[in-house]
């Protein structure tokens, strides 16, 4: 896995990889030996997957209350 931190020093910004077994162990700024922290981001998502259906709308009516109602069909309370 790849893990982004941030140095608490000099506040470069650098990737880790490591085993997800690992990922809270110490980090090290490589620049100046400071710890580092992680910083933690908006997972990636896989933009490349196909578009997801949309399911059709019924062409006339809605349903509430469990059942639904067409056109021409008279007003009633729940």
């Amino acid at each position: 896995m790849r893990y982004p931190y941030r140095c608490t020093k000099c506040r470069a910004e650098f990737v880790v990889s490591r085993p997800a077994s690992e990922a809270s162990a110490a980090t090290y700024c490589p620049t100046d030996g400071a710890a580092a922290e992680r910083i933690f981001t908006v997972p990636e998502m896989n933009l490349n997957r196909p578009p997801a259906t949309t399911p059709s709308l019924p062409s006339s009516g809605y349903s509430h209350h469990g059942h639904s109602h067409g056109p021409g069909t008279s007003h009633h309370s729940h």
